[in-house]
């Protein structure tokens, strides 16, 4: 700027006709046409770098990595909060863009005036409008620019969309595949038994009698159809040890549940007291019903 300054100056003495006055005329006339062109490249360039950090935000956003923080930390942002950033980012990038060529105008119009009546100043203005003419092809190329990359922060957000359905959807269906699992293994662990005395368990329908001759010699089998609400339902895994209904009573069991799957069988084959079960799985797996009569 100086350089130009001075050459201005010498310009203006060899004229050797011009007063004073209206050499520092002159000379500020240079200054603030100098200052404008600066503030203007200053303006491009900033707007440059913006487009630039901008694009460099979107090449991270696809590739799923961290967006620079208004701090300049890198901070961990989610994809929708990232792509919201983005929209937010080239909003403001338009809206500078649309001042900076309001900018150009106003900067047109000041040296205009300056000049308007000054035939060395008005080439120098000739100078400018060409200086203006290639900021603004560069403000359009900018333009473009942010046209792109609206273009892709859509994209963006239509996968992102997509993504998120297609998540709602899959969670929707894991929480349906947890709910049918816990229903299956509730269902797979819950087993029934009830103990009591034969007529009670024969007007129930648990037991039926089979053999024999003239009611003579019956022997007591359980109901081809059982109806679970009759027994008392429990957790296999959990209930180890089942509390006969009278500690003073025998009962015989019917079902067919494995007796190797209790701490000690019966060598009778009634149980007193209480019926204690090591290994569920063994004990339950050949009857979901135990059926136990008094004796």
């Amino acid at each position: 700027m100086r350089k130009t300054l001075f050459v201005a100056a010498l310009a203006l003495f060899s004229t050797a006709c011009v007063s004073k006055s209206e050499y520092d005329r002159q000379l500020a006339n240079q200054a603030a046409i100098s200052a404008e062109k600066d503030s203007l490249l200053n303006e491009v360039v900033a707007t440059s770098q913006f487009i630039a950090e901008v694009n460099t935000e979107l090449d991270k956003v696809k590739d799923g990595k961290p967006v620079a923080g208004a701090n300049n930390e890198m901070e961990a942002l989610s994809p929708t909060e990232a792509r919201v950033r983005l929209a937010d980012r080239v909003k403001l990038l338009t809206e500078r863009l649309n001042e900076s060529e309001v900018r150009l105008s106003q900067s047109r119009r000041r040296v205009g005036q300056l000049t308007s009546n000054n035939a060395t100043q008005t080439a120098q203005m000739v100078a400018f409008d060409s200086t203006i003419k290639q900021f603004q092809v560069i403000i359009d190329n900018q333009k473009a620019e942010v046209v792109a990359l609206l273009e892709q922060v859509s994209i963006l957000n239509s996968e992102n969309m997509a993504l998120r359905e297609t998540n709602t959807t899959l969670e929707t269906q894991r929480v349906a595949l947890t709910t049918e699992n816990a229903g299956l293994t509730t269902d797979l662990n819950t087993v029934y038994w009830v103990a009591g005395k034969k007529d009670d368990l024969i007007k129930r329908g648990i037991v039926e009698q089979k053999g024999g001759m003239l009611g003579i010699g019956k022997t007591q089998v359980l109901a081809r159809s059982l109806d679970a609400s009759e027994f008392t339902a429990i957790d296999r895994l959990a209930v180890r040890e089942l509390t006969l209904p009278d500690a003073s009573k025998s009962y015989r069991m019917i079902s067919t549940n494995d007796l190797a799957g209790l701490d000690v069988a019966p060598t009778d084959g009634k149980f007193k007291g209480t019926v204690r079960i090591v290994s569920p799985e063994t004990f339950w797996r050949a009857s979901k019903f135990l059926v136990l009569i008094e004796q």
